[in-house]
């Protein structure tokens, strides 16, 4: 009986020493460098907030050191903070994310470094998700979407950190550059009101020349308009509807008005930011009541400011405090100096094309507005070779903003 009980105290004693063994490993063992973004760093969900912020630096901090030990330099680069809506839950998606132009190296090949940054970011958790042939700014590029995968709740999700554009031009600058320029004057075309209609996407997206797209959020056609207009090289803004001074002519039924407390009106301006991919600016839609406001404008100008984008008045107002407002909170901006087609005649918006040509030799350059109509893009395109060879080079608005 002694020898049973005996044998029965080992057994415990053993199964004790086993279990405080697997308790150390779990809570004394040094953390896996090499862990995946999400245990690595782990995220938050408090109050409908998942954020990626953290695993994509990890992310960037990899295709930074990838690009500098092949001796890879950037052209270009622009950074934000993402925010979408959730898809399957109430609640957002954060991460931070870049867009980066390289011009390869005569002596390196793309598949080299392609394979490269794959190994260098697997280390953090990151992968390169998507290969493609595609533009940036005009210039034929491979592109590589570079990111990591992950599940909340259930819900999959992919984080696109990193977008790289490796250019095929060997070993020369591609961008232009304001201190080099060509000719004698440049002009920056944006188009408003995109997200309307489809007609319109297609026929400013085949001009071959910088063009900045405004987009107006929760239309049928607005992710369309962002998406066509990102591959076929254009640059985002989004559109943000602001009060007019004539209630009955406000044309959106989301519309900053100054009657909001700051509150309502953080929310809306940063909802209205999320619903346009690839976005790096904003102008205001209408807004010759709001744009006026201070209080309005500083709120507006915050969010802007916080999610790394410049802003562009488009002057619906003379009294209108954005841009000023802007300089002064640091944020980067421009001001719309005309609009092109309050005549939808093709002749007539020439007209106002010829104008913004003398404004550009007289001073340098030019932002002027249209809007997404056909007869618009029918005149711009047929204006480009007259304007081109009058000295004026279309350029992007972001190259304008101060």
């Amino acid at each position: 009986m002694a020898r049973a009980n005996n044998r029965k105290k080992n057994w415990m004693i053993l199964i004790a020493i086993i279990i405080m063994g697997l308790l150390y490993v779990k809570f004394s063992a040094p953390a896996n460098p090499y862990s995946t973004a999400r245990d690595e760093v782990g995220k938050t969900e408090t109050g409908g907030l998942v954020d990626f912020t953290g695993p994509a630096n990890k992310v960037h901090g990899a295709v930074d050191e990838v690009l500098k030990k092949n001796g890879v330099s950037m052209q270009d680069l622009k950074e934000m903070a993402k925010t979408v809506p959730r898809q399957s839950a109430e609640g957002v998606i954060r991460w931070h994310t870049r867009q980066i132009l390289i011009v390869m190296p005569s002596d390196l090949s793309t598949e080299t470094l392609q394979q490269s940054l794959q190994t260098g970011i697997k280390n953090v958790g990151g992968q390169v998700i998507t290969t493609q042939n595609d533009n940036y700014q005009g210039i034929p590029v491979l592109r590589l979407d570079i990111g990591f995968k992950d599940k909340v709740a259930g819900e999959e999700v992919t984080i696109i950190s990193d977008r790289v554009y490796l250019s095929k031009e060997k070993g020369t600058a591609v961008l232009p550059n304001k201190s080099a320029v060509k000719g004698h004057g440049q002009m920056a075309i944006i188009i408003d009101d995109f997200g309307y209609s489809k007609e319109p996407i297609s026929a400013f997206a085949a001009i071959a020349r910088p063009l900045t797209f405004a987009i107006l959020p929760y239309h049928p056609f607005s992710s369309e308009a962002a998406t066509k207009g990102l591959s076929s090289g254009h640059e985002i803004l989004l559109h943000l509807p602001m009060e007019p001074l004539a209630r009955a002519e406000q044309s959106e039924k989301s519309t900053i008005g100054v009657a909001m407390s700051d509150e309502e009106i953080q929310e809306m301006t940063q909802k209205a930011i999320d619903t346009i991919p690839g976005l790096i600016g904003v102008n205001n839609h209408q807004g010759s009541r709001a744009t006026a406001d201070k209080r309005v404008m500083k709120v507006v100008l915050g969010q802007i400011k916080a999610a790394g984008l410049f802003f562009i008045d488009s002057r619906t107002n003379a009294q209108s405090v954005g841009a000023e407002s802007a300089r002064q909170m640091g944020v980067k901006t421009g001001e719309n100096e005309m609009f092109i087609d309050n005549s939808d005649d093709v002749s007539a918006i020439k007209g106002k094309l010829h104008t913004a040509q003398e404004i550009a030799l007289k001073h340098g350059s030019v932002t002027v507005i249209g809007h997404a109509h056909m007869n618009t893009a029918a005149a711009v395109s047929e204006m480009i070779p007259e304007l081109e060879s009058n000295g004026i080079q279309l350029v992007f608005v972001s190259q304008l903003v101060r």
